[in-house]
C-alpha cells in the first residue's frame, strides 16, 4: 500500500476511533495508541517517511495550537481566568525557575555541558506543551481551578520558553543590550494583544449584525482565528497569545450581553451551530499531533547516554513541579490536593520540539539537543498518560 498525505489521514482517523472506543472500557488513552502506530508505521517498520510530509508538520502543528486554543477559549469563563491567571503564572515561574536550575544543573555539573546548551536545554524541560494538557486534563475530574491552572499554564509556557531561549540566543549570536531585551518581550506580548482586540472586535460586530446570514460558522471563526495567528506573528507578536485572547473574548460574550437579551439569544445560537463540529475538529489534530509525534522519533539517534539524559530530565521535571505545586499551595488552600497528578503532568510537545531546533537555525551547533528533546517529548507523554491512567482508574 503506497502511504500518501491522504491514506495517511485515513489510517490515523480510524486508529483514533479505534483507541477511543479503548479508552472508554479501559481509561488508556488514545493518545497512547497513535504515539505507537507513528513508531510503527515510521521509524519501525518505515512505510510512512518523515521526509515525504516534513514540508507540512510545521503548518499541522500551528493549525492545531490554533484549534485547540480556539476550543479551549469559546469555553473559558473571563471571571475565572482571571483568579486563576495569577496563580497560573506564579506557578509557571517556579516551575521555569526550578527546573530550568536542576537540569540545567545536571547536564552542566554532572555531564560537564558548557553553559549555553544547558540552560537551553534546560529552559525547554520547564513547559508543558498545550494540546497533550488539554487531551489530558478535558477527561479527568480535576477541581476547576486546578483543571484551569493547568491550561493557562501550558499556554503561558508557549510564550515564556520561546521568549527565553530567544533572549539567550540573542545575546549568543547579536549580542543585544538588556534594554533592548525587555523592549522585545513587551512588544512580544503588546502586539499580540492589540491584534487580537481589533480582531475578536470585528467578530463581535458580525456576531451580533449578521451572524443568522451566516454559513460555515465555525469553519469562518477557524478561519479568522488561523489569520489573526499569521498576523501577529508576522507583526513580531505571539499568535498564541492572539488567538488565546480572541476565543477568550468570544467565548465570553453571552455573559457580555446578558441583559440585552435577544442579542444573547444570538450569540448563544452561533455557538450551539458550532459546537459538534468543533469537538470532532479537535479530536482529530488531537491525535494527529501524537501520530505525528511517533513518526518523529528518531530510532539511530537513540543509545543509552540519551535514552539516560532523557529519562533523568523526565524525572527532574517531575520533582520540580512536585516542589513548586507544594510552595503554591503554602498560600492558597485551593491547591493542595492532587499533588501527585499535576506533578506528572510533564507533556512535552511542539514548543520544546521548535525550540530545540532554534540553535540550529542561528547556526549554533549543540551536539545531542534535538534528540534528547525528542526522546524526553516521548518519555513525558508517556509519564503523563502513567498518571492519567492511575487518575481516571481511581475515580
Amino acid at each position: 500500500m503506497h502511504f500518501n498525505v491522504l491514506t495517511i489521514m485515513g489510517v490515523t482517523v480510524i486508529i483514533a476511533v479505534i483507541g477511543h472506543m479503548i479508552f472508554d472500557k479501559t481509561g488508556i488513552p488514545e493518545s497512547i495508541f497513535m504515539i505507537v502506530l507513528g513508531l510503527i508505521l515510521g521509524p519501525i517498520s518505515d512505510l510512512v517517511k518523515l521526509t515525504e510530509i516534513q514540508g507540512i508538520i510545521p503548518y499541522v502543528f500551528t493549525l492545531s495550537i490554533v484549534i485547540i486554543l480556539l476550543e479551549s477559549g469559546l469555553s473559558t469563563d473571563i471571571q475565572e481566568a482571571i483568579e486563576t491567571m495569577r496563580t497560573s503564572t506564579i506557578f509557571t515561574i517556579i516551575v521555569l525557575v526550578t527546573t530550568s536550575l536542576l537540569c540545567g544543573a545536571f547536564l552542566n555539573l554532572v555531564l560537564g555541558w558548557s553553559i549555553a546548551p544547558s540552560l537551553i536545554l534546560g529552559i525547554i524541560c520547564s513547559g508543558t506543551s498545550t494540546l497533550p494538557i488539554l487531551y489530558f486534563t478535558s477527561r479527568m475530574k480535576l477541581s476547576p481551578v486546578v483543571n484551569q491552572m493547568l491550561i493557562f499554564e501550558s499556554i503561558i509556557n508557549d510564550v515564556t520558553i520561546i521568549t527565553a531561549v530567544s533572549i539567550i540566543l540573542q545575546f549568543l549570536t547579536l549580542k543585544l543590550t538588556p534594554s533592548s531585551v525587555i523592549m522585545s518581550i513587551i512588544q512580544y506580548i503588546i502586539v499580540a494583544i492589540f491584534y487580537g482586540v481589533i480582531f475578536s472586535s470585528i467578530w463581535t460586530i458580525v456576531l451580533v449584525r449578521i451572524q443568522d446570514d451566516l454559513a460555515l460558522k465555525y469553519l469562518t471563526t477557524l478561519a479568522i482565528a488561523t489569520l489573526l495567528h499569521a498576523v501577529a506573528e508576522s507583526r513580531g507578536g505571539s499568535g498564541v497569545v492572539a488567538v488565546m485572547f480572541f476565543s477568550v473574548t468570544i467565548g465570553n460574550l453571552p455573559k457580555f450581553f446578558r441583559t440585552r437579551l435577544r442579542i444573547r439569544r444570538d450569540v448563544l445560537r452561533f455557538f450551539t451551530g458550532i459546537e459538534v463540529m468543533q469537538d470532532e475538529v479537535t479530536f482529530l489534530v488531537k491525535n494527529t499531533f501524537f501520530f505525528i509525534l511517533g513518526l518523529m522519533f528518531n530510532l539511530e539517534a537513540v543509545n543509552g547516554s540519551i535514552l539516560f539524559i532523557a529519562l533523568t530530565l523526565t524525572g527532574l521535571m517531575i520533582v520540580s513541579r512536585w516542589a513548586s505545586y507544594r510552595i503554591i499551595g503554602f498560600y492558597d488552600k485551593r491547591y493542595v490536593d492532587n499533588v501527585m497528578i499535576v506533578s506528572l503532568m510533564v507533556s512535552r510537545g511542539l514548543t520544546a520540539g521548535l525550540t530545540a531546533f532554534m540553535p540550529m537555525e542561528q547556526g549554533l551547533q549543540f551536539p545531542h539537543i534535538t534528540d534528547i528533546v525528542i526522546v524526553m517529548i516521548l518519555f513525558t507523554n508517556i509519564a503523563a498518560s502513567i498518571g492519567f491512567i492511575a487518575r481516571t482508574r481511581k475515580k
